[in-house]
């Protein structure tokens, strides 16, 4: 044999293994079984993440080579991805923190926690000023110390009626709210004329 058939043949058995096809062994609403594979890994996580989401679920997997699920068809073992829908800091079967992959929303808690973490803060701070909770006095405290903290998202305008309003501009909201417009317009659910689509 040549050299070059020698290097091609390589490539191709290289490629034959790299481009494995991946299975599902196993399924329910805790856990997917998935053939192991290092090749493969990002379609592997896309399949574990459609599974998990039909349960309203985040996908977990723990330790590089995990070799917990269900024995395939040649009794190999699979990859075992758990689904939960909270944030899975240990693995439930071993009680290690071994986290390899998650598609788990990490900003989005982290951001999540430092606004309430801040809400809290206002009402200490209003507390300590000596307003009472639950009445209106410690309500508009706590709502001026977040007028203040958030200076660039919000504006106080005068109503016609000599009432003073509060906007508060939340850039995640109108990029949703967008988006479902865009979507609309897309989809034939709303005409281009009409005002309310745009």
């Amino acid at each position: 044999m040549t050299k070059r058939f020698l290097m091609i043949l390589v490539m191709l058995s290289w490629c034959s293994v790299g481009f494995a096809e991946i299975k599902i062994h196993h399924k329910d609403e805790n856990s997917v079984s998935i053939t192991r594979s290092t090749w493969n890994e990002d379609i592997m996580w896309a399949l574990a993440a459609e599974h998990c989401a039909q349960y309203e679920k985040f996908a977990f997997a723990f330790g590089a080579f995990n070799k917990k699920g269900v024995p395939d068809e040649k009794g190999k073992p699979t990859r075992l991805i758990h689904c939960s829908k909270t944030n899975l800091i240990k693995s439930p079967l071993t009680g290690k923190h071994n986290i390899y992959w998650t598609n788990y929303d990490k900003i989005k808690v982290k951001k999540e926690l430092e606004k309430f973490e801040k809400i809290e803060g206002y009402k200490k701070t209003c507390s300590a000023l000596g307003f009472e909770l639950g009445t209106d006095r410690f309500t508009d405290c706590t709502l001026k110390l977040f007028v203040a903290d958030n200076k660039e998202t919000t504006q106080i305008v005068q109503s016609s009626s000599g009432v003073q309003e509060m906007i508060i501009y939340d850039p995640d909201r109108e990029h949703r709210i967008n988006m479902k417009k865009w979507n609309d317009n897309l989809t034939g659910k709303c005409r281009f004329s009409d005002p309310k689509c745009w």
